[in-house]
């Protein structure tokens, strides 16, 4: 028997079978492929690659070689190692001098390499990476050769490297739980659209009708459909239902803009998915109702195409799929959309490093839509576009700060997953929802608007839970004239303001005034119910918003928020002897 056979025998007898729930292949050609579970405070990995060398495996929040966290593996004859490392730059990693890292296992066959290892979620190393709930850049590389003398790698050249961005924690599993006998499913999908080439974005909706059901069924899963060779260009998916539409005698399919006036009834989004992102999945109690009485007819499907090298003849059928069963569940599901008012949204100036905005579901807006009780929030879907770089949203309970809801300060647009909840977040009327935005605009030249296109800026979180109440969005953003007066525009001589501020010369007195009217300004709020009606409309102007107040004291109180230090307490993550018994036992058979 070979010592690479009768040591991998001996590791996996110790550590039994790994079943990881999560995989992912870094690389287009499928040569590395990461595998990793959680367990408490540990994160345990398997990397395979197609090498008889070795494999490195970084992780930081730029996707570059400096500051990254790395650990190289390979296995040499017959025996497995890995080095612990950190990189400075263009040039071969440091070893660490904490070793955080363990071995599992490690062997080599027919051309594969596959290393099992393990760190803890924080290792308190100042040369390694926190693995948080943030979005991970994680460089990969590999070489057909071993290190020199273990220590010394040959330089992996430009076509075996590369940089992947993977959320480690709080996603859904890569193997979706099996769905329960009975259970049924339908598309709905675009109807054979030829992609525009003239336009970088586009924005097409197509409504369909669902099966005719007799009873009231229960969506348990719902996944994106992305048709194979376009994953480039499709950049993401949103369902919404349209209530009191019962028939259609004219054009289902259509640009977004038209739809917005000719099916204004499909207000109520279901479900939202981006480049990157994954199935939503309901907790086992928990499920979307459709069919039965008022129940809609119809759903619109709006697909977001950025076509960035006007490619032409691409024809697309991408959409989702929706998995429902006649077994109904404890509690019905729905979605709270929570943030800044996507078309109202002030200037992002250019130039900036980190420009934060803010928006909120305020407990005025709370209060009215949850007047049967609280709701509990299962997973949370954060959402900025091309400059955004963080995201969070936070909860706050009579002014008092109660928590953070979902958190991302390496946000990537081409990576966008649903944050699940370990605890489900309860929601009460007199609580609070902010959501924080984090901007770098450093490569652009000219202000940032909101709206629709990538090169354009979103700030939103959607919140889905149960039970079901009588609430579909919640926004807000100050007051626009203030920020007319603040900058003494004067008279726009027939300009809007998002039209005068295109051409502005952004000082740095001038971009000190719009984050001042970021945070201190009063709001305006936007509150719909369930059906789309906006709320308090005695209240509210020709636009449907309502005059709230300032932010301020809530960013500031969390501004004020101090995380424990979680590395107070230890010195960091040393050798385990449980393993190096176990490695020194396996070693003494591999040697007989």
């Amino acid at each position: 028997m070979s010592r690479t056979l009768v040591f991998l025998l001996c590791t996996l007898g110790a550590f039994g079978e790994m079943k990881f729930n999560h995989n992912v292949f870094l690389d287009s050609e499928e040569n590395v492929q990461l595998f990793w579970k959680v367990e408490d405070d540990t994160i345990i990995f398997e990397v395979r690659a197609n090498t008889t060398g070795y494999v490195g495996i970084g992780l930081n929040s730029n996707g570059g070689m400096k500051e990254a966290d790395i650990v190289m593996a390979w296995v040499a004859d017959g025996t497995p190692f890995i080095s612990d490392r950190h990189g400075i730059g263009n040039e071969e990693p440091k070893v660490d001098e904490q070793e955080d890292y363990e071995m599992l296992y490690g062997s080599e066959s027919d051309g594969l390499t596959t290393i099992g290892y393990q760190r803890k979620l924080v290792t308190c190393d100042v040369n390694d990476y926190d693995i948080t709930s943030d979005t991970v850049r994680v460089i990969w590389s590999y070489h057909p050769d071993d290190p020199d003398g273990r220590q010394t790698a040959v330089y992996h050249g430009p076509q075996r490297r590369g940089v992947k961005s993977v959320v480690f924690l709080d996603v859904i599993s890569s193997k979706l739980t099996e769905l329960p006998e009975g259970t049924k499913s339908f598309d709905i999908l675009v109807d054979n659209l030829i992609v525009p080439d003239n336009q970088v974005t586009t924005y097409w909706t197509y409504h369909d009708e669902i099966p005719e059901l007799a009873t009231p069924q229960h969506v348990i899963r719902i996944e994106p459909v992305v048709q194979p060779g376009n994953e480039g260009i499709v950049h993401h998916l949103v369902l919404k239902e349209c209530y009191g539409l019962t028939n259609i005698t004219g054009n289902r399919s259509l640009h977004y803009v038209d739809a917005m006036y000719q099916f204004s009834s499909c207000s109520k989004m279901i479900y939202a998915w981006a480049i990157g992102g994954g199935s939503l999945e309901f907790p086992e109690n928990v499920g979307y109702r459709i069919a039965g009485e008022d129940s809609v007819k119809y759903m619109q499907l709006t697909v977001h195409y950025d076509n960035a090298q006007l490619l032409t003849g691409v024809n697309d059928n991408s959409g989702v799929r929706i998995h429902y069963t006649p077994f109904m569940r404890e509690y019905d599901s729905s979605l709270l959309t929570v943030g800044a008012s996507v078309f109202e949204f002030g200037p992002i100036p250019p130039k900036e490093e980190a420009f934060l905005v803010h928006g909120s579901c305020d407990s005025k807006c709370l209060t009215e839509f949850l007047q049967e009780g609280e709701l509990k929030v299962f997973a949370v879907f954060l959402h900025a576009h091309l400059a955004g770089v963080g995201m969070r949203a936070t909860h706050y309970r009579n002014g008092k700060y109660i928590g953070e809801i979902a958190k991302d300060s390496a946000y990537d647009f081409d990576l966008q997953e649903f944050r699940y909840l370990k605890d489900h977040l309860i929601v009460k009327p007199e609580d609070d929802l902010l959501v924080e935005c984090t901007y770098n605009t450093m490569d652009r030249t000219k202000v940032i608007s909101g709206g629709l296109a990538a090169t354009e800026e979103m700030c939103l979180a959607f919140l889905f839970y149960y039970p079901k109440a009588n609430a579909e969005g919640c926004y807000n953003v100050p007051q626009p004239d203030s920020l007319e007066e603040n900058l003494n525009l004067g008279d726009l001589k027939n300009k809007t303001l998002r039209e005068t501020l295109q051409d502005y010369d952004w000082t740095k007195e001038r971009v000190d005034v719009v984050k001042a009217w970021w945070k201190e300004a009063p709001r305006i709020s936007y509150c719909t119910n369930y059906s789309g009606h906006i709320a308090f409309p005695e209240e509210a102007d020709d636009d449907g918003f309502i005059k709230t107040g300032s932010l301020e004291s809530l960013i500031d109180i969390q501004n004020e928020i101090v995380f424990d230090d979680k590395c107070s307490q230890s010195t960091g993550l040393k050798g385990s002897l449980v393993i190096v018994v176990m490695f020194a036992i396996c070693n003494i058979f591999v040697t007989l």
